[in-house]
């Protein structure tokens, strides 16, 4: 226990503190997050409520509701075979808790509400909601990625046709559109997948691994990605094959491409997955997005193993987000199998809100401006003078009439209390002394036009709102 601290003996350094005291002499206190997570002072904060009531708004547009489930789930949840994968329980911050019980934080919202779904087995279908909230992976740190991030997250399960995939690429760009910024979408079917590996001779039981190591194409190169699929048992002339034919068909443009997949996936899985890729196209079309918006992309195959159909990806070209920037897909057989059940259609993607919210800054920050993002909740400031009673009166009557207000309760002057105001960017000032107590009046300052007015409650309300 550190006693008797004395303020004068405290130095910072960096984010550190030290602190010199009777009980201990130089203890260091790193007053930094945990790596990997933030903390959002007012203006990010508010920054980034915008972004997610932009994206709330939209997803109840399209009748979706929301739900929340914990932080922690139980660790047999989230290491199933049907859950992520392996590949993201690497990730996965693993927990005992003092009953010896072994849990986990949640990885991403769809482990969760499939567990949702197959504990609540008479919810009506279709089932459409979304979630907005934190999740935990232990994974590398860069620009849009974290440690403990926020994921927005919607599904709709029970719908096994292509509509269904529709409305989600509908969401994805309405979404952008409401937050001003221009994503690309690629779109492509797991089946495809499947059946482009079959015809370069690449057995079912080796396609999986061979997947993830497609899915790393744009990240480490072709060279990489054969290299990693000889060492999976994969033989030279078929890997080079699949790279070879990866290659070409992603250098067609959408209506090219899907001639060519035409002659190639006749029969099977892959002719199955062309038709469902097919369908989409015609319902996105009739959702009114152009063509421009997406394109078929037939190496994206995205990392977790448990898509099982359409899968998506989008981007931001020439931001400061290289990575993707939403994603999502097809998972027929997650839900089914918590419950030990019938398979449960289900198809669903995410916003990524962080690297959204990077975005954002970067283009505020080059004095681009997005309309209801403020510096401040705070739309009048009431400065009292000489601690006039009325202010007070004035200010929760201002409260009473929808207006965010704060008070002076420090007793400065004005000129230091107008200061303040600048810094914060508070829009408004309202100066209340003796006459204007006397007449009931408000001398009610537009801090950004510097114009003066001295007018009623009422009318400073409807100023302010207007």
């Amino acid at each position: 226990m550190i006693r008797k601290t004395n303020p004068t003996l405290i130095k910072r350094i960096g984010t550190k503190i030290i602190l010199s005291n009777y009980a201990f002499k130089g203890v260091h206190m790193d007053l930094a997050p945990v790596r990997g997570s933030r903390d959002f002072l007012v203006e990010e904060k508010l920054l980034r409520d915008w972004a997610m009531q932009k994206l709330k708004s939209v997803f109840e547009r399209f009748g979706f509701n929301p739900i929340e489930t914990p932080a922690i789930e139980n660790w047999e949840v989230l290491s199933s075979k049907y859950a992520g994968g392996a590949e993201i329980l690497k990730e996965t911050y693993k927990l005992t808790d003092q009953g010896n019980r072994e849990l986990g934080l949640r990885y991403d919202q769809t482990v969760p509400a499939c567990r949702v779904l197959a504990a609540n087995p008479r919810l009506a279908m279709p089932f459409k909601r979304y979630a907005i909230a934190p999740v935990w992976r232990d994974g590398p740190i860069k620009l849009g990625r974290y440690r403990e991030f926020y994921q927005c997250d919607f599904d709709i399960f029970g719908v096994s046709s292509q509509s269904a995939e529709a409305e989600i690429v509908a969401i994805l760009k309405a979404g952008f559109d409401a937050l001003g910024i221009e994503c690309k979408l690629k779109l492509n079917n797991r089946k495809v997948l499947d059946g482009l590996l079959e015809s370069c001779g690449v057995s079912a039981e080796q396609a999986t691994p061979i997947i993830l190591s497609i899915d790393k194409l744009e990240k480490i190169g072709a060279k990489e990605v054969q290299k990693e699929m000889e060492e999976k048992g994969v033989s030279a002339a078929s890997a080079k094959k699949v790279l070879e034919l990866f290659d070409e068909l992603d250098k067609l443009g959408n209506e090219k491409l899907v001639a060519r997949l035409e002659k190639i996936l006749k029969t099977g899985i892959g002719a199955e997955g062309l038709a469902e890729l097919k369908q989409l196209i015609t319902y996105v079309k009739l959702y009114g997005i152009a063509d421009d918006f997406y394109e078929i992309k037939v190496s994206l195959a995205r990392g977790l193993s448990y898509y099982s159909g359409t899968v998506l990806e989008g981007y931001v070209p020439g931001s400061i987000i290289k990575s993707s920037i939403c994603g999502g897909g097809r998972y027929d057989d997650v839900v089914g199998k918590f419950s030990g059940k019938d398979r449960v259609p289900a198809i669903g993607a995410a916003f990524g809100f962080e690297s959204i919210c990077e975005i954002l800054k970067d283009r505020i920050a080059k004095g681009e401006k997005f309309e209801g993002i403020r510096k401040t909740s705070v739309e009048v400031f009431v400065i009292p003078i000489k601690d006039q009673p009325f202010a007070f009166e004035v200010a929760q009557e201002l409260r009473s009439q929808g207006v965010n207000v704060a008070i002076d309760l420090m007793g400065r002057a004005i000129s230091k209390n107008l200061d303040y105001c600048s810094k914060q960017g508070i829009p408004f000032a309202a100066i209340i002394g003796d006459k204007e107590a006397k007449e009931k009046r408000i001398n009610l300052r537009n801090l950004v036009s510097g114009v003066e007015k001295l007018v009623s409650v009422k009318d400073a309300a409807k100023a302010v709102n207007a």
